[in-house]
């Protein structure tokens, strides 16, 4: 209880956390068990808290799924909580763009084309699609 009290763990974390620790296998099921009866374990929950925390680190949906399957989140749990929130990808992109690339006038400057490829292949690794990267990078975009 003491590690869900800290923040919420998807079950395959608390899993690995508690077998570190070297506790018995049979605990680690009633521990499990416990707190799911209880909800202090909730892999739906942790998904929409990781799905947040990726929009809020300025994360595309490509790479909060990768983060997701590395914590054990199962996938359908992730989609649920993206349909919910209804979350427009095109303008994350184009704020995360922003906050990297950005001038002071809320501008991306013209760049050269080694330059331009440097900001395509990190807004990829943000887990950003080529279509939001190209929104995102564009100037049209801009002319609000």
């Amino acid at each position: 209880m003491g590690l869900l009290s800290r923040r919420d763990h998807s079950e395959l974390e608390l899993r690995q956390k508690l077998a570190q620790r070297q506790c018995p296998p049979e605990d680690i099921e009633t521990a499990i068990h416990y707190c799911t009866e209880h909800n202090w374990l909730n892999d739906q929950r942790f998904a929409e808290a990781l799905l947040r925390q990726g929009i809020a680190k300025g994360h595309g949906w490509q790479r909060i799924c990768l983060d997701a399957r590395k914590k054990g989140v199962d996938m359908s749990f992730l989609d649920l909580a993206q349909e919910n929130a209804q979350y427009d990808w095109y303008e994350i992109a184009r704020e995360t763009a922003l906050r990297k690339y950005g001038d002071l006038d809320g501008q991306i400057p013209a760049v050269e084309f080694k330059e331009q490829a440097r900001r395509i292949r990190y807004l990829q690794y943000r887990g950003f699609n080529y279509d939001q990267i190209n929104y995102a990078l564009s100037s049209e975009c801009f002319d609000d």
